[in-house]
């Protein structure tokens, strides 16, 4: 067994395989973990009957533990989110999508037009965890198929919805603009109604805390002005 370290929780994995072990390496611990976690093969075959893909045993070790990691995060008011997390002057700004609109592309740029001021904290399924009512953005072992991402955790500044459009602008929502939104993009406890509730009071404190915007774009080398000012300026607006 090893233990990681995300979102400043210690978490125990049962690994059979050293895929699982390989891909968390940057996260491991020497702390004693406060739950853990293992895949059995029962929970591997579960999981090809929910993906509906057979994939190697290893590969699927990993998803599944993530997906057991996620079913706990509530009890230390944390959920894992589906997007993009940049940094930005240490702070985090989420920038989330439907599948397929384009988030990794409007990342990388990112990454082009500001190369010295920003990075990508995580790519894929980071974590937000409210501490003392702050919610912060941390980065996990789970990135994506582009691996973008490192070891770390910042505060979370705003909240990003990127759309498709043939001109690139931004406008601020309300939480019930948004709730929906967030809702579809966050891992929501299956078959435990206690986990369900506290996972819906930890989105709404998050919603409740940072900004939130509508973000239209062309995906043009200029497209991440929008998102840019609109997240720069939500730490002077509010």
């Amino acid at each position: 067994m090893i233990t990681i370290k995300i979102a400043d929780i210690p978490i125990g994995l049962d690994c059979r395989f050293e895929y699982t072990e390989k891909v968390v390496a940057a996260f491991k611990t020497d702390e004693p973990p406060l739950f853990t976690v293992s895949a059995s093969d029962a929970d591997i075959e579960l999981e090809y009957e929910y993906s509906g893909v057979r994939t190697r045993p290893e590969y699927t070790e990993n998803v599944v533990m993530y997906r057991k990691i996620a079913e706990k995060l509530p009890d230390y008011d944390a959920v894992v989110f589906h997007g993009v997390m940049l940094e930005l002057d240490g702070v985090a700004y989420a920038i989330t999508a439907h599948s397929g609109v384009g988030k990794t592309t409007h990342s990388r740029l990112w990454l082009e037009k500001f190369p010295d001021k920003v990075k990508i904290l995580n790519g894929d399924k980071p974590i937000i965890r409210l501490i003392n009512g702050t919610p912060y953005a941390c980065s996990t072992p789970w990135m994506g198929k582009e691996h973008y991402g490192y070891n770390a955790m910042r505060p979370l500044g705003a909240i990003g919805f990127l759309s498709r459009g043939t001109v690139n602008k931004s406008r601020k929502i309300s939480v019930d603009g948004a709730v929906v939104k967030f809702m579809n993009q966050v891992y929501l406890a299956k078959g435990n109604g206690l986990m369900l509730a506290r996972s819906m009071r930890i989105c709404d404190s998050i919603l409740s805390t940072v900004p939130l915007y509508e973000l239209e774009c062309n995906m043009s080398p200029d497209a991440p002005l929008v998102s840019y000012d609109a997240f720069v300026n939500s730490k002077t607006t509010d």
